[in-house]
C-alpha cells in the first residue's frame, strides 16, 4: 500500500469515529486562496488537505511548492514533520527541503501572504528529524495550529508565546480542518 492510501485510509477511519471537535477560540483570521505544502515531506501534509477539502477550504495542494507559485496566494499553510521516506521519495534531502521552505517563507513575506504553521504528527513526528523542519517554520508563521499530542512538550506553545503569535492547539486531528475553517476566511 503506497503512503498516499495509507494516509487516506487512516484520515477516512478517523473522520468516521470523529465526535465534534472543541476548538479554542482565536481573533486572527487569514483570506483565501489557500496553498497547502509540507515542510519535512511527511505524509501529513496529505492529511491536511483533505481535511481541509472535508470542511470546504479551497486549495491548492503541491509538497514541493515553488515560491512563484505564491503570486495568487494569500494564505500559505506549512504542515511541519519530517519524514526519511517521504523526502526520498520526493528525491530531496534535509538541507534542499530547508532551503525551499526558507525561499518560499521570504517570498510569503514579500508579498504579505500570511504563514500558518500547522503539526499533526503528534509524538511520532517529533525528535531530530522533524524538530529541524518545525523550529525555522514556527520562528516565522504568522499562526500555529497543533494537536495536543505534538504540544506535548510546550515547544510549540513556547515559540507562539516567544513571538506573541496566536496558537490554537485541538485535541486530535480530526479537529484541524474545522479549526483552519475557523481562521480562513
Amino acid at each position: 500500500m503506497t503512503i498516499r492510501r495509507m494516509v487516506t485510509f487512516l484520515t477516512i477511519a478517523l473522520l468516521a469515529t470523529a465526535g465534534a471537535p472543541a476548538l479554542a477560540q482565536t481573533a486572527f483570521t487569514s483570506p483565501p486562496p489557500v496553498a497547502i505544502t509540507s515542510c519535512g515531506q511527511s505524509p501529513d501534509a496529505y492529511t491536511v488537505s483533505l481535511l481541509s477539502k472535508r470542511v470546504r477550504i479551497e486549495h491548492a495542494f503541491d509538497n514541493m511548492l515553488k515560491p512563484e507559485a505564491l503570486k495568487a496566494v494569500k494564505t500559505l499553510v506549512i504542515v511541519t514533520g519530517g519524514s526519511a521516506k517521504g523526502l526520498g521519495e520526493a528525491g530531496i534531502d534535509e538541507k534542499a527541503e530547508l532551503a525551499r521552505i526558507t525561499q518560499l517563507m521570504a517570498k510569503a513575506k514579500d508579498l504579505g501572504v500570511k504563514v500558518l504553521a500547522v503539526h499533526v504528527g503528534g509524538e511520532s513526528r517529533r525528535g531530530p528529524l522533524s524538530d529541524k523542519f518545525i523550529e525555522p517554520v514556527t520562528a516565522k508563521a504568522d499562526f500555529v495550529l497543533v494537536t495536543e499530542d505534538g504540544n506535548k512538550d510546550g515547544a510549540f506553545t513556547k515559540a507562539a508565546r516567544a513571538r506573541a503569535i496566536p496558537i490554537v492547539i485541538v485535541k486530535q486531528v480530526v479537529d484541524v480542518g474545522p479549526a483552519l475553517k475557523a481562521v480562513i476566511k
